[in-house]
Formats: C-alpha cells, structure tokens, sequence
C-alpha cells in the first residue's frame, strides 16, 4: 500500500513538525512564536447568545498530558457553521495561561503536532522567545501550500491577491477564518456597513459590477475603447484632447445636461493623470502608448476578500462564497486580457475610487487610516474596502511587485485564460 506524503499547508507547520521530530525545544518555541494561533468556539458563546465557557483542557490520547489545543492557520479544520475560531499569539497564552499543570498541544492529531509543558518557567521562556522574533515582513506572499493552486477557484482567488499580501493572510485561502471571528465580522460591520446575509448579498453585486471608480471613468474608459476602435488603432490609443472631444461629442448627441458634460470631461481628465502616473512610476505599470480598459479590477479584488470576509463571518456559506469568487474570476477575463492589464485596472481603480489619489474630491467612505479600508497601512490588521481613503503608495507598489516578481506569484503561474 502507497501512502501520499503529508504537504505542510505552510512554512509554519514545516517548521513545527521538523523541530518536534528532532527533539528541538527551542525549534518548536521558535516556529510557534511566528505563527498566528488559533482558539476553537462554539460560534454561540461567540456572538455573545450564551455566556462565555471557561478553558476546558483535554487529555490528549499520546502523552496522555492534560493540554489546552490551539491550531496553526494552515491547520485549521474545513468551515463548519458552528464553530469559530479567535486568534492569538505565545505571548498571549504565556501571560493568560490558566493553569500550570496543563501542557500547550498545537495541532492535536496531526502530522504538526506538539505538546509543550507551560509551566511558570516555560511561559516566561516563551516571553522571551517571542520578543527575540521578529514580526513578519511587510509585503510577503503567502500561499497554501494544500489551497486552490491552479484552475478557475485559484483563478478567481488570485484576483483578491493585491489585497491578501498587503493585509498578510494566504491568497488562496478560503475557509474559516480572514482574521479571525470577532475581526472579520467587526470589518464587516465598521468599514462596509453589512452585518447581515442580506447585505452582504447585496454588497458583493455591487462589487462584481465593478462600478467603484465611477460611472463617469468607466464610460470614459469605455468610450476611449470604442473611439480606438472605431479608428482602428487597438495599439495607438486616441490622444487625451481626442478622447476629451469623442465623449463630449456623444454627450451632446444625446442632449446631455452641461453639468453632465463637465463632469465627464473631468473624468477624462482624472483618468489620463492617473495612467500618467502609473507610467512615471518606478515599476513602470504602464509602459508608453498602453491604456487601461477599466478599472473594475479593484472592486473585483473587494469582492473576492468580501467573499473571503463573509464565509469567515458565517454571513453565507462555502458554496455562496465560492459562487463569488469564480464570478469575479469570470468578470476580470471577460475586461482584461492579461495579469498585468488586471493589475494595471487594479492600481487605477484604487487611485479612482472616492477619496482616492485621483480625486479631487474630499473623502465621502471614511477617514484616512480606518482600519478596514483598502490601503490600511499596518499589514495584518486591515481588510480591502471602500471605507478608506489613506494609504500608502509605496505599499501598494510593493504588492504589485511581489506578484509581478516573487516566482511563487499565482499571477506567474496561472494563466490567465
């Protein structure tokens, strides 16, 4: 009988498991005070319906030890409606930990177990392991390693992945948790407004329409496409006084309100400034002469991270979310043709969108730095939204460098059609 090896989800479990089949101590602490480590909860003790339980240990059947468990995120258990998961860190079990004679067990039952005394002396190593280990770099790319890696799911899961780098969680992840129970709901809630199946229903229509720059930069980009078209110059688009004049020309044709007229000229305006930017910048986005054909790419990438936050949130189900998902998927073949033309309509949509660099316009969804908009500054803490209108620039450049560079990129290794 063959048995198929067992794939460490992530560098975190590969590490767990090499430090405890060698005996290291100091191995196991090490890998543990790098990871996010995760609580089991009755969902109903969690949204507060029935009050709190206390920590209740387990004996476990191969040490028989009496141990409190927590779960690795690659370890984590397929989305269930009833139970949750609330995250944590050494550092925070070393200072709550309830008993002293109770053992830590990290991933009960797998191939990444382990079980570590917690006496008072073990805790205050932890504290120190933990301080000696440095936070993880922003900016990086994580995968599961056991997720979706290729066909239309991972497709569609890579089209959120500018948001999953910047907020530090796998790409191509979709199950119980974003972040954690308490955080996803509550971004949810603070920075979309939803709270409800209902409205994240209606939310993620509104994302997968791909509106979020505007209707008057999707028409003008629409109608640039046409104008180039029409001229039979695919790869020598109109020139902005060209473009200016075609939309206004249609406009008037249909007896549009001056006002109307205004604001598409300035549409036209704020596009051309936005592509020249990204032509000016370092990574070279654009190179001369190209366009951008929409820039739903940003809301398409909301989506799938909605999606994400609403399976997590247990506001639908797995079939729901991955529903979404492949939509999404769909939606970037049917605009863009390639990943970079994705990537090019994902950094305009994001200077486009209310507030935005490309805006003139004061910020109407929120105020810059809350936590939950698409350009949080602080990597693992915010989720994509409109809510914000901060953010760094720098930081959006760097994620688009990872997935245009990093060999393990799904925009490098799946295709695009």
């Amino acid at each position: 009988m063959f048995f198929t090896p067992w794939t460490p989800p992530t560098p975190i479990e590969q590490h767990l498991q090499a430090a405890t089949a060698r005996g290291d101590w100091d191995g196991q602490i090490g890998a543990l005070a790098a990871a996010e480590l995760y609580v089991a909860v009755a969902r109903v003790q969690a949204d507060g319906l029935v009050p709190p339980a206390p920590l209740a240990p387990y004996r476990d059947p191969a040490s028989g030890k009496r141990c409190l468990p927590v779960l690795t995120r690659g370890a984590l258990p397929p989305w269930q409606p009833d139970w949750v998961f609330q995250r944590t860190t050494l550092d925070e079990l070393a200072l709550e930990w309830p008993n002293d004679k109770w053992h830590l067990a990290v991933n009960p039952g797998q191939p990444a177990a382990a079980v570590l005394p917690a006496t008072p002396l073990d805790r205050a190593a932890w504290l120190e392991v933990y301080a000696e280990t440095p936070p993880p770099a922003p900016g990086g790319l994580l995968s599961l390693y056991t997720g979706p890696l290729h066909g239309p799911l991972a497709h569609g899961l890579a089209c959120g992945a500018p948001l999953s780098v910047r907020d530090g969680v796998p790409w191509n992840e979709l199950g119980a948790v974003y972040r954690d129970y308490g955080a996803d709901r509550a971004v949810l809630r603070d920075a979309w407004g939803v709270a409800d199946p209902a409205g994240w229903w209606h939310l993620t229509e509104r994302l997968l329409a791909g509106a979020g720059a505007g209707r008057d930069a999707e028409f003008a980009l629409r109608a640039r496409e046409g104008l180039a078209e029409h001229a039979g110059s695919a790869d020598a688009p109109p020139t902005t006084e060209e473009w200016r004049q075609a939309v206004t020309h249609v406009l008037l044709h249909r007896a549009a309100p001056e006002a109307e007229v205004r604001a598409m000229d300035a549409a036209v305006t704020r596009v051309a400034e936005a592509e020249e930017r990204l032509r000016g910048e370092g990574d070279a986005v654009l190179r001369p002469g190209e366009r951008v054909a929409s820039a739903a790419a940003y809301d398409l990438a909301c989506a799938v991270t909605v999606a994400r936050l609403g399976l997590a949130a247990r506001l639908c189900g797995p079939a729901d979310a991955e529903r979404v998902v492949l939509s999404a998927g769909e939606a970037a073949r049917r605009t863009y043709g390639s990943w970079p033309a994705f990537a090019a309509g994902f950094l305009l949509g994001r200077e486009l969108r209310p507030g935005g660099a490309g805006d003139p316009r004061t910020a109407v969804h929120g105020a810059p730095g809350q936590s939950g908009g698409p350009d949080h500054t602080a990597p693992g803490h915010a989720v994509p939204g409109h809510a914000d209108a901060g953010g760094s620039d720098c930081e959006t450049l760097l994620t688009h460098r990872v997935l245009t560079t990093d060999p393990a990129s799904p925009w490098l290794n799946i295709p695009w059609s």
